[in-house]
Formats: structure tokens, C-alpha cells, sequence
């Protein structure tokens, strides 16, 4: 590997690096071995296949970039190691040139994390009482932070962003009721469609809201599909003379989206429901994004204290405490540790663990105020 340029701007970093020859022959042959059983040559077992032979038929290119995807992140992160710098988020590959006689060159750009210079976080004074556990973290934390200087880059900011609409969609994901309400919205959105009844979005899901109210029990148990062709009726009926047979319609309607919902994914399950929720507050992911960005900020700036903090007090990690949350995913998720570890990322889950060691650290030197 050789570092051909970098240059650092306005808070981020952007480096091109040369794979030597030798080192792409060697990401070559390891894509080979990790690829030659998804590579189908004629007179060949799958996974027997000699790479010439892989190469003869599809292209000395063929596995190009399978090794690029081996050797990048490698030397890369060895860049970042061998020259201490901390990147926010994902780096961005973005331009990769093949070299004349072997081997290739890229460029990444980064945004570095941003510096910190901590105030006092050890000793700090609280007023509220150890025994009012919350109350107190919540204080202590909040006071080492505003004595800290540094700002979270957008990036960062972005990136929390991100995790919390993440987890919001999750947490309304495990709620029935905004899954009925996304199918209300759906077959009445499409009852207005069939009678060519053109209505704002947020109108018809405000609608399908009432109609839900209406329809369903009080425990949310049932449903009156009585109450719900009444309902449905009355709301194309004022815009439009119903035609023949439109009870079948709605039924049709039904039918059709019991089997569109049949065929989705989790995740779109979740994104309908999560819009459904969102409806029913008058409120759209943009704005829900625009709502909630300052408290984005402020734990991107919590996160820049605890890891300024972890970084001082030079805090670590055992193996032992990095599996152990490996097998708890692998507990609530139902599927096999070594899955689980080959899907999640290791280096966010030790980051993760070192700002909880850190906001323990803050909390257990933390001080309550003398009356």
C-alpha cells in the first residue's frame, strides 16, 4: 500500500492509495476462494472450478471487484490506524483507477470526528438525590456536557438522526393498531380510486382514522364489517353517485389487500404502519426529521462527551463483554450467534459499550450538592 495524496478540509479527509500488485493478487485469490462456490463452470463440481478456468470463461476481471471489496476496507482502515484518525459515519469510496501493469488506486473521503476538550465531568455537583436514580444520571450528564466544547458534525447528527426515526419505527411496528390503520388508509384510498374520487393523501388517512375510531371495538379486538361498508360508503357517496355493486367492490378491495399485505416484507409493514402513525398526527417523515433534530444533536453531543470521556480515562473492553452482547442479539432475535456476528458490525457495538462505561464513570464520581 502506498499513500499517493491526503488532504484534510473543512472537517473532512480525503486520501488515494495505491494497491500494490502484489497485494491485489492477493485479494484476488482470496476472492476466488471465498466466491468460486457461487461460480458456475461447465465440467466442473461448484466450488471445484481452478480460478484460470473462471477467468478463461467470464474475463480476467471477473472477480475485480469482490477483490476490491477485500482489500479497500483492509488497507483503509490500516490507514486510519497507522495515522490515528477517527472517521464520523460511513467513508465514501470515490473514484477507483485500475493501474497500468497491476494492482489499482482510490479515493475516500471521510468526515473526521470532531475535537473535544472536556470541562470537568469528575466530581460534578448534582442537586437531585442519589435515590432518585433517573433524575440524578440525567443531571450529572448534563452538566459535564455543558462544560464540554465541541459540536457534533452534520454527519454525526445525520447518523443519530437516522437510529432514532430507526427505533421509533420499531416501536410503532409492534403496535396493531397502526397496522389496521394502514389498511383503512389503503382500501379507502383505493375506494376513491375506483370511483376516480381524487383526494389529498393526508385527507383520506385523516379519514380512514375516523373510520377506524368507528369501526373498531373498544378493545381492538374486533372489527364490524357492517360498520365499515357503512362508513366506507357514506365517504365516496359525497363526492361521487355510487355504482352498482359497489359492496363488492369494497369487499374486492379488501381481498386485494389482505393479499398485497400477504406478499409484503417486515420492513414494509413497518414503513406503512409507521406512515399510518404518522397520519394520524398530521405530521410526514420530513417533518417528524425537522421536529426531532435538535434532540438528534443534543445525543450526538452526549456521545462526543462519553467518548471524550472513555478516551481519557483510557477505558476498555473485554472479549468476554463485546460477546456477551452478541448473545443477547442473538437471544432476541432468534437466530445463531455465529449470524448474528457476521451481520453486526463489531466496532459500533464496542463504541456503544465504552459510552455506557463512560456514562457510568460520570454518574459514580458525580457529587450531591450540600444544602
Amino acid at each position: 500500500m502506498v499513500v499517493l495524496s491526503s488532504q484534510t478540509t473543512n472537517g473532512s479527509h480525503t486520501v488515494e492509495i495505491r494497491i500494490e500488485p502484489q497485494e491485489f493478487w492477493k485479494a484476488l485469490e482470496d476472492a476466488y476462494i471465498e466466491n468460486t462456490d457461487k461460480i458456475v463452470v461447465p465440467g466442473y463440481a461448484s466450488g471445484l472450478a481452478p480460478r484460470e478456468e473462471i477467468e478463461k470463461l467470464y474475463g480476467e476481471t471477473v472477480l475485480f471487484d469482490e477483490a476490491l471489496d477485500l482489500c479497500v476496507p483492509r488497507l483503509y482502515g490500516e490507514y486510519l490506524q497507522k495515522n490515528k484518525i477517527r472517521p464520523v459515519g460511513r467513508p465514501q469510496l470515490t473514484a477507483v483507477t485500475w493501474m497500468e501493469g497491476g494492482g489499482a488506486k482510490f479515493t475516500v473521503t471521510c468526515d473526521l470526528y470532531p475535537e473535544v476538550t472536556l470541562g470537568q465531568y469528575k466530581g460534578v455537583e448534582v442537586s437531585a438525590s442519589r435515590n432518585e436514580e433517573e433524575a440524578f444520571t440525567a443531571e450529572a450528564l448534563l452538566a459535564a456536557c455543558r462544560n464540554m466544547e465541541g459540536e457534533p458534525p452534520q454527519a454525526m447528527v445525520s447518523r443519530k438522526l437516522e437510529a432514532m426515526l430507526a427505533k421509533e419505527k420499531m416501536k410503532v411496528g409492534q403496535d396493531a393498531i397502526y397496522h389496521l390503520l394502514s389498511d383503512f388508509t389503503a382500501v379507502l384510498e383505493a375506494a376513491y380510486q375506483e370511483t376516480e374520487v381524487f383526494r389529498p393523501k393526508a385527507q383520506i388517512q385523516a379519514e380512514a382514522l375516523d373510520v377506524m375510531l368507528q369501526t373498531v371495538s373498544a378493545d381492538n379486538q374486533e372489527v364490524s364489517p357492517q360498520k365499515f361498508h357503512e362508513l366506507i360508503r357514506e365517504l365516496v357517496e359525497h363526492y361521487r353517485f355510487l355504482p352498482h355493486g359497489f359492496d363488492e367492490t369494497i369487499e374486492r378491495l379488501m381481498a386485494e389487500r389482505g393479499e398485497k399485505r400477504r406478499r409484503m416484507t417486515d420492513e414494509e409493514k413497518i414503513d406503512e404502519a409507521f406512515e399510518a402513525y404518522l397520519g394520524s398526527i398530521e405530521q410526514t417523515v420530513g417533518l417528524w426529521k425537522e421536529n426531532n433534530t435538535e434532540r438528534a444533536r443534543d445525543a450526538a453531543r452526549f456521545d462526543l462527551l462519553l467518548t471524550a470521556v472513555a478516551d481519557e480515562e483510557k477505558l476498555s473492553l473485554s472479549e468476554a463483554e463485546v460477546l456477551q452482547v452478541f448473545e443477547k442479539i442473538a437471544e432476541e432475535t432468534g437466530l445463531e450467534l455465529e449470524e448474528v456476528m457476521a451481520q453486526v458490525e463489531e466496532q459500533p457495538v464496542r463504541e456503544q459499550l465504552l459510552r455506557d462505561k463512560a456514562r457510568q464513570f460520570i454518574v459514580d464520581h458525580a457529587k450531591e450538592k450540600k444544602l
